[in-house]
């Protein structure tokens, strides 16, 4: 009966052993064969989507702060997002009328179009956060050393009000988008 015991032990050691090695050998494989395609123009895969969602998903759950934007939506700080929303982030994530450069349309992962979106009850904290620090392998870039604190949350206020903005902020927002920075 004992030496049974110590066969089964021994196989199911071997087993582990063999899956411990063999499954990231054979992810390591793939990877390395060229088997996946780092192509923009092509869809992506449903591994590498719920891989890319999860990990974000948790990340953000666990290391966004919950702070609330300092800044009130009065017209000046409504105005200076919007600004800066102009000549920051419209190319990719849409003007007013929801038009986007042609960049936006080819990228692999394409920016939301935050006009067609109601950001009004999202966490302060998690839309500073991005655009703080970007998010890797999507084209967001962290504007952490191009913006100072006080104007990214002047980003924050108005992407969380840019469906209820006050008529002066209305109108250069509305104006911009027959305007863009970047053609369109």
């Amino acid at each position: 009966m004992g030496a049974l015991v110590k066969s089964d032990l021994r196989g199911f050691g071997l087993g582990v052993l063999a899956t411990v090695l063999i499954i990231p050998g054979t992810a390591y494989g793939i990877i390395l064969s060229g088997s996946i395609s780092p192509r923009a123009d092509e869809p992506i895969q449903p591994l590498e989507r719920w891989a890319a969602e999860n990990s974000l998903r948790a990340y953000l759950k666990s290391n966004t702060p919950k702070t609330v934007n300092p800044l009130k939506p009065i017209s000046a700080d409504l105005k200076a997002g919007a600004t800066l929303y102009v000549h920051n982030c419209a190319f990719c994530h849409g003007y007013a009328n929801s038009s986007t450069s042609k960049t936006a349309h080819g990228l692999y992962l394409r920016p939301p179009v935050f006009a067609n979106d109601d950001l009004s009850e999202d966490e302060d904290g998690q839309i500073y956060w991005y655009i703080d620090h970007g998010v890797k392998l999507t084209s967001m870039p962290s504007y952490n050393k191009t913006l100072k604190e006080k104007e990214i949350w002047q980003l924050v206020l108005f992407v969380k009000n840019m469906k209820k903005l006050p008529p002066d902020v209305e109108s250069y927002w509305t104006t911009a988008a027959a305007h863009p920075v970047i053609e369109q």
